[in-house]
């Protein structure tokens, strides 16, 4: 692969740290906490693109920044969170001061298993995009405090504060997840089964899309026929299989094709087309214009 084709994929925190020239370092492998106060004042003004493969829960009393998810730019506000997702190609930039907290962790810290049966589904931790939303106050506030439980627990680290920890970000996501839902204005109940089924199939997307683009590949690897995958995915998230590979890919490309100065032909062999003339019938039908013709655009 040419060198710049590849989007950077942090996979320890404090590699992350680092290049963004942070003083905080992880104690722990699996989960960090940190006031952004304790970040130091030196932070690189922008990163990106790259991904993560944990997630990352920012809260924020004050937080100005443009935050890009392929092409997706957000500036959040006083009172807000922004939740990264495993996966998920990120952009940042720090337009402001930043005053709050934020918290790394894997995905089997978690245990999210544990808590599914207490609500609907976690749809927000399943996204293909950043959730960025403004808070009221009284939401602001009790999610810092367990956010500083967190962080008192995180001084000493024995089995019992890990545990403590653990149960907290239980706590912190059933929270968030009741906000999410009282801010929708639609939606109905969807059957577990298919839940589980449609958001494995999209964060296993995420992981393979590059070799990996046939519906009939990852229902197999879900032991699942591809028409119960088409099912699921119809019921949860309202479109195909193939569209959500297709979507994905694409937004990639774009990311590409703006961030970096890669050939297109090199980057049609870094997404694992057969041939250029593939990729550009592709990237024409997903956005009305070739890949050429989007790179000059968004160059001007």
């Amino acid at each position: 692969m040419e060198p710049g084709s590849e989007i950077k994929t942090y996979n320890n925190f404090n590699d992350y740290y680092a290049d963004a020239n942070s003083v905080v370092r992880a104690r722990h492998d699996d989960f960090h906490v940190f006031r952004f106060s304790e970040a130091g004042d030196d932070l690189v003004p922008k990163m990106g693109p790259f991904r993560k493969s944990y997630y990352h829960f920012a809260l924020g009393r004050l937080l100005s920044a443009k935050i890009g998810v392929f092409d997706t730019r957000n500036v959040t506000e006083k009172y807000s969170m922004v939740v990264y997702l495993p996966g998920q190609i990120i952009h940042w930039e720090k337009t402001g001061d930043w005053d709050g907290y934020l918290i790394n962790v894997k995905e089997s810290f978690l245990n999210l298993g544990s808590i599914s049966h207490l609500t609907e589904s976690y749809g927000f931790l399943h996204r293909m995009q950043p959730l960025v939303f403004n808070l009221r106050k009284a939401d602001y506030q009790v999610l810092s405090n367990l956010f500083e439980l967190m962080l008192l627990e995180q001084h000493e680290m024995k089995e019992e504060n890990i545990l403590v920890i653990r149960n907290l970000l239980q706590v912190m996501i059933v929270y968030i997840n009741r906000i999410v839902s009282q801010m929708k204005t639609t939606g109905s109940f969807v059957e577990l089964q298919y839940q589980k089924v449609a958001t494995r199939f999209k964060s296993l997307v995420f992981e393979h899309y590059v070799k990996n683009k046939t519906v009939a590949w990852y229902a197999s690897l879900l032991g699942v026929t591809p028409a119960y995958l088409g099912e699921a995915v119809k019921k949860v998230y309202h479109t195909t299989p193939k569209d959500i590979i297709n979507e994905i890919i694409f937004l990639h490309a774009k990311t590409l094709l703006s961030s970096t100065d890669t050939g297109i032909k090199e980057l049609a062999w870094s997404l694992n087309f057969d041939d250029y003339s593939h990729f550009v019938k592709f990237f024409k039908k997903m956005s009305g214009v070739s890949p050429a013709e989007f790179r000059k655009q968004v160059k001007k």
